[in-house]
């Protein structure tokens, strides 16, 4: 799911009367979400068996920072635009 889209969506959803998402967009937003969290709990086991200070411990602190990051935004967005019901 590319960042573009979501902000289209976010920029369609905000200039018409009904500010939510279509149930499918939002179901789509909720995979990526929980395929971020899974690619974070991934890196995280990886991470428990490389030692601190090596390219790889760096490597996987870094990815599990940024998918952790980029599935808050997604999730700020869900919970903003999509339906709760």
């Amino acid at each position: 799911m590319s960042l573009l889209l979501v902000l289209v969506w976010t920029g369609s959803a905000m200039a018409s009367d009904h500010h939510t998402l279509s149930k499918k967009d939002c179901n789509e937003m909720m995979n990526g979400i929980l395929y971020l969290l899974t690619v974070a709990d991934q890196n995280w086991k990886a991470l428990e068996t490389n030692p601190e200070g090596t390219s790889d411990h760096l490597e996987h602190a870094e990815k599990i920072k940024w998918s952790i990051d980029v599935a808050a935004n997604y999730t700020t967005i869900y919970e903003a635009f999509c339906d709760k019901k």
